[in-house]
Order: C-alpha cells, then sequence, then structure tokens
C-alpha cells in the first residue's frame, strides 16, 4: 500500500489528482480549514482529511511524516515572494524526510527558451501569474541544484493549462532539454495532467518532466 498526502487538494490540480485516484493508495488530503473537506472531489476510494498549515512545519510533518509520496499541488496567489517556492518545498521536505518522494506541480514559467532566458521573462507571460512564474523557476532551479539524494519530480504543464478540458487519458511526458519552447504551443486538460502524475507517482520518475497532450496527425 502506498501513502500519499496530497497539498493544495481543493485545487483545481489538486482535486484532478485525487479523481484520478489509483488503486492501492491509502491517501490524506490537506485541507486549510475543516468545512474544505465538502470541496473535496467525490471518490470510490477513500481519502482522509486533515487540516494542514502549509506555512507551519509541525503542521506539514504530522500530515506528511507516514507518506511514501509528498504530491504538491499548492497554487500560491498574488505577489509572492521569489523564494516562496523554495522555501515551501523546503519545509515539506523537512516534514516529510529525505526518504519520501516529492511531486510538484510545476509552472509553465519554469521553461527553458532557446536563448537562454526563462519563459516568465518573456514579454508576452502574463503580468498577473509574473510572480509565480519567477518563483516556478527559482524552485526548479533548486531541485536541479540538489545533491542530497532525496527523491523528487517536478512536472511541468504547458501555458495552455485547461481545467475545464476533457479527460482522454493520454499525455505525453519529456525529459529537460536546453530548449524547452516545442511546449509553449501545446495544452493538457488538469484531468490528463493528473494521469501524468500518477504515472509519475507509480514510476519513481524523478527530475524534471514536460507534460503535454500528445499531438494530433490529421
Amino acid at each position: 500500500m502506498t501513502r500519499v498526502t496530497v497539498l493544495g487538494a481543493t485545487g483545481r490540480a489538486g482535486s484532478a489528482v485525487l479523481e484520478r485516484l489509483p488503486p492501492g493508495v491509502e491517501t490524506t488530503a490537506a485541507l486549510r480549514r475543516r468545512d474544505d473537506r465538502s470541496r473535496l472531489p467525490v471518490s470510490r476510494r477513500s481519502v482522509t482529511g486533515v487540516v494542514v498549515d502549509i506555512d507551519d512545519t509541525t503542521s506539514l510533518h504530522r500530515a506528511t511524516a507516514e507518506a511514501d509520496v509528498v504530491i504538491n499541488a499548492v497554487r500560491l496567489r498574488g505577489d509572492i515572494a521569489p523564494d516562496a517556492l523554495v522555501d515551501l518545498h523546503d519545509r515539506i521536505r523537512e516534514a516529510a524526510g529525505r526518504s519520501a518522494f516529492i511531486v510538484t506541480v510545476g509552472g509553465a514559467g519554469s521553461l527553458r527558451m532557446p536563448d537562454g532566458s526563462r519563459l516568465w521573462q518573456s514579454p508576452s507571460f502574463p503580468q498577473v501569474t509574473l510572480p509565480r512564474g519567477r518563483a516556478h523557476a527559482r524552485l526548479r532551479d533548486h531541485l536541479e541544484a540538489s545533491s542530497n539524494g532525496a527523491p523528487w519530480a517536478y512536472l511541468i504543464p504547458p501555458p495552455a493549462f485547461d481545467p475545464e478540458g476533457p479527460r482522454t487519458g493520454e499525455h505525453a511526458m519529456w525529459r529537460a532539454d536546453a530548449d524547452e519552447s516545442h511546449l509553449c504551443g501545446r495544452a493538457i486538460s488538469y484531468a490528463d495532467f493528473a494521469g501524468a502524475v500518477w504515472e509519475t507517482v507509480a514510476e519513481r520518475g524523478t527530475g524534471v518532466r514536460l507534460v503535454a497532450a500528445p499531438e494530433r496527425r490529421p
């Protein structure tokens, strides 16, 4: 039995992950408030809800200490600090321990462009999400520079991340590259991205992975 804690469980990405729960998984859903339990998606599988303060390591520890896998689907909003996601990841790691596999729902702002820049630095990147894009790039750099052996995966969706898109049951994944601009013209639904999350959990596929819907050939 794999024990999984989902942080950000009532958000769009977290809810999609819970809706795709595979068999053989014992799941804890992190909630901001007790009454958020009603916001969790209906599932045929058992999900335990627990109130968690993601800013408090002790609170995170109570939710993640027994987990084999922690899925970080937290989406910080507003004018967040550049290191906000790095700090969150480090709190999760401290709380869950070195052996826990941390799978993070990444951000398209961290994608590498042909000129060596990141997508968040593009003039066309939406200003309202620029702080989060920059923070995701910092988190990705932090993870890739880590040499402590603790297992992690960082899954990057394309800019067209569609919360209302259909569930096709299909997705494509690529490893990190010096030029990841090919993902900019692609899309994926939250439902299909959740399938990639669970595939990564099952395979214990570590490192950076780019995720999008497969290309449709005429």
